[in-house]
């Protein structure tokens, strides 16, 4: 990696995870007191219209984030372009939510979700209004704008759902909470960035674009559909309530599933980028971004197996011990849900966005299949499914990795032995302990933290993260 190249991605790394971690530490204080103050049935209320949203943007987003990133020099009239186009659509998406909301009350048999859906869609066209701005930040590597757009919006949007939700506004504190965010983040990036469209809309801009996007574009929304289809079944088969327990127990897994890995991610779907031609680099930067995600996270979704209980009964009262045996579930098929989008972007840098969107249709089928089937056996089964799903869309991705770059499947799943069996053998120990000596899950944690440590300090990926660290920190500077 070039030195600009190089000190990009560092500062882009120190500043998406002081984003990340401020984010998550934020996330994770309102939901503690949201916990406290609203009943699983609100978080499940929220929950079961989250495919609605979630579709929704993806619609309005149509793969052109994806594509402008790709592009490897977009003008302002790409930008402006999407910028309109985006505007107008979320106009239209949010019209039919309005209209449908009467028939979501009515399949779900919550007649307060109508006015629910009609409130919380405005997030929608708020979220049009700054995705260009955001998409401009990532493809200038400022994460550090992005950062306090973040973390500002969010504090802020936090102390407004709490404030609500103590005056007892029940699953409308959620709402606020989301709308005020949303906001906020439109507010402070004019602020930061002074940006503004230009009065044009390119139609070559558009056909270009949508040329790489619309495959990116067919890839993410079968992707948003299926990963909250669990919530349809969920809230129409089980309750309100159970989705508020599954809802809590998946806030949880985000923190170290997606979140952590998602640092870098974000900042090196650029960089996959910038190097797309140079196919022995590409590989060695994928290899490597692999080995030390696996390292991170492998051994903290273990550990979170092992304190579950204790972990949830302790911040979110025993009201919510329904949600642990959920959080054990989607922290095993956390393993592979951490990996998923390195290779997935990875592929996306390359170009190869028409492939992405075939193969889309198989994972996202199978996942439909999976959950189904798994919820003829309760709760438990529908998570199991799921976790099935995780493992299939890990390994077509790495497949197609294989395909378009050379990084065999077959060596990433090498590299990931050495950090696998560590874990697993420091969790068999640690329970072990917790059995035979009755230890507190504190003592058990640090035996299962040493025995982690002592048996990895010899992998390749033990190198490797510590020379990333000693990288952030000696380029801390730059971020200045």
């Amino acid at each position: 990696m070039s030195d600009s190249i190089g000190d990009k991605a560092t500062s882009g790394v120190i500043w998406t995870s002081v984003d990340r971690f401020l984010t998550m530490g934020l996330q994770f204080v309102v939901n503690l007191v949201l916990a406290r103050l609203l009943l699983p049935s609100d978080f499940g209320t929220i929950g079961m219209l989250a495919i609605f949203i979630a579709v929704s943007n993806t619609l309005i987003d149509g793969g052109f984030a994806s594509a402008l990133i790709q592009k490897k020099e977009p003008t302002n009239t790409d930008y402006s372009t999407i910028f309109f186009w985006n505007v107008g659509f979320a106009v239209v998406i949010y019209t039919v939510l309005f209209l449908m909301a009467p028939w979501v009350a009515s399949f779900f048999r919550l007649p307060e979700l109508r006015d629910v859906l009609r409130a919380i869609g405005l997030f929608v066209i708020l979220s049009a209004i700054y995705s260009v701005q955001m998409t401009r930040l990532r493809k200038q590597l400022q994460f550090k704008k992005l950062a306090i757009v973040n973390i500002v919006s969010y504090c802020l949007a936090g102390v407004t759902g709490i404030t609500m939700a103590y005056r007892g506004f029940g699953a409308w504190s959620l709402v606020a909470q989301q709308l005020t965010g949303a906001a906020l983040i439109v507010l402070i990036l004019f602020a930061l960035t002074r940006w503004v469209p230009s009065l044009e809309f390119s139609k070559s801009s558009m056909k270009e674009l949508f040329g790489f996007g619309a495959y990116i574009l067919a890839a993410n929304l079968l992707q948003e559909i299926c990963k909250n289809f669990q919530g349809i079944i969920i809230g129409r088969r089980f309750s309100a309530a159970q989705m508020g327990y599954y809802t809590q127990a998946q806030k949880m897994d985000t923190v170290t599933s997606y979140s952590i890995p998602q640092i870098i991610v974000t900042v090196m779907y650029p960089v996959y980028s910038s190097i797309q031609d140079e196919c022995e680099r590409f590989n060695k930067i994928v290899a490597m971004n692999v080995r030390v995600i696996a390292y991170i996270v492998f051994p903290m979704l273990s550990l979170l197996i092992l304190l579950a209980e204790p972990l949830v009964t302790g911040l979110y009262g025993a009201q919510w011990d329904v949600s642990v045996p959920y959080y054990q579930i989607l922290c095993v098929g956390g393993l592979f849900v951490c990996l998923q989008n390195v290779n997935f972007f990875a592929v996306a840098a390359k170009g190869q966005s028409k492939a992405l969107f075939r193969w889309s249709v198989y994972k996202w089928s199978f996942l439909l299949v999976a959950i189904l089937g798994g919820s003829m056996f309760g709760m438990t089964g529908l998570m199991w499914g799921m976790v099935m799903s995780n493992f299939n869309i890990y390994m077509v991705n790495a497949c197609l990795l294989q395909c378009y770059s050379g990084y065999k499947v077959a060596d990433q799943l090498r590299s990931l032995v050495p950090m696998t069996m560590s874990c697993v053998i420091a969790l068999a120990l640690s329970r072990v302990v917790q059995v035979a000596f009755e230890w507190h899950y504190g003592i058990c944690a640090v035996v299962f933290g040493i025995t982690y440590l002592l048996l990895s300090v010899r992998m390749q990926a033990a190198g490797e993260t510590l020379t990333l660290l000693k990288r952030l920190i000696k380029n801390k500077r730059n971020i200045q």
